[in-house]
């Protein structure tokens, strides 16, 4: 399985023929999208999820596991997981690294407006 200098997998683990014609369910399996996630679970990663027709949310974390509908990230700033759905998953972005990285573009997050106080 080809990995980079820092041990990432990103190349396809099958080769062309197997991707395109796959005779068995480990071959479809190798060339999916789930696939590429666990590979490389424990890298930093910037997800973007396609909200309605035209919002994308951004979520960041390292990547802690991958399923068959789901990914988990861990955010290490607030100590917490977040089960993200895969389906809405439009953007992955891995960095070679465990640790957030200090250039991480960020995404402006929506405010919430607070109820007014009645007085």
């Amino acid at each position: 399985m080809p990995m980079d200098a820092m041990g990432m997998t990103m190349a396809p683990t099958t080769d062309a023929q197997e991707v395109l014609d796959p005779q068995n369910v480990e071959q479809v399996y190798a060339s999916s999208f789930v696939s590429v996630l666990t590979e490389n679970l424990g890298y930093y990663v910037v997800v973007e999820f396609l909200i309605g027709t035209s919002g994308l949310v951004q979520k960041e974390g390292i990547l802690y596991n991958a399923g068959n509908n789901f990914i988990t990230l861990y955010q290490t700033a607030e100590d917490r997981y977040v089960v993200c759905d895969l389906y809405s998953i439009k953007f992955v972005t891995f960095y070679d690294r465990h640790t957030p990285p200090a250039n991480v573009p960020r995404q402006p997050q929506p405010t919430i407006p607070r109820p007014r106080a009645m007085g």
